[in-house]
């Protein structure tokens, strides 16, 4: 969509709810940064944006808003860039008229709320406001990476492929596996311990805490010669 919209010489507004999103998109910033949003929002809150200053005259000529990682946000965000738009173009309708495009997968995070209760934090989300009953729902259901790095007949129609892992990037048959694995990314750990290089270069993904939590050391692995991990 910025691809296609840019190409016509129109402008793009590409902001994601976090840095590390942000940085995959093309020019891309946080919403804190890029709409001035207060940290600590509220139902009155509106961005940090005067009239007639620069941010709001890119507003003014964006074609197109696409704002990532949406349901990360409080809706008191969307709110308040709501209304600043509406002031600032002086229309009031949703978003004072300009088109957003908000991405994202409730299923991942969802808003963070302190002390917050599950119905307090299912309320502050994006589908629980107002503008939601402006949106239009639209679900991706092919997977487009791999079906540009797979052939067809690998690929199903609900986009969910099999992937054979190189045998050298699997532990085999091992009485430590765990061990393993560390030894294998952090590999003479003791003699590089205080060396900031050597950790940057090398990390470990645990898809949940409790995978997180079993690759650090119990005081019985420790017995077995296992490095601990932080």
């Amino acid at each position: 969509l910025s691809a296609a919209v840019c190409s016509k010489g129109e402008i793009v507004i590409n902001v994601a709810s976090s840095g590390i999103a942000s940085l995959l998109l093309h020019g891309g910033r946080t919403t804190h940064s890029r709409f001035g949003l207060p940290i600590n929002v509220h139902e009155s809150s509106t961005c940090n944006i005067l009239q007639q200053s620069p941010q709001a005259e890119l507003l003014i000529r964006a074609k197109l808003i696409i704002w990532d990682e949406a349901p990360m946000m409080h809706r008191y965000c969307f709110e308040a860039l709501d209304k600043t738009m509406k002031s600032i173009l002086q229309v009031e309708i949703f978003f004072g008229g300009k088109v957003v495009v908000l991405g994202g997968d409730f299923w991942q995070i969802l808003p963070v709320v302190l002390k917050a209760s599950r119905q307090d934090i299912v309320h502050a989300t994006i589908n629980s406001s107002p503008l939601w009953n402006f949106c239009l729902v639209m679900k991706l259901t092919k997977n487009m990476r791999l079906q540009s790095c797979s052939s067809p007949s690998n690929v199903d129609e609900d986009g969910e492929a099999s992937i054979e892992i190189p045998d050298d990037m699997l532990i085999g048959e091992s009485e430590y596996p765990f061990r393993d694995l560390l030894e294998f990314i952090y590999p003479d750990l003791l003699s590089n311990m205080y060396d900031p290089d050597y950790f940057q270069g090398r990390a470990i993904l645990a898809p949940t805490n409790e995978c997180e939590r079993s690759l650090n050391v119990s005081p019985s692995r420790r017995r077995e010669g296992v490095p601990e991990l932080r």
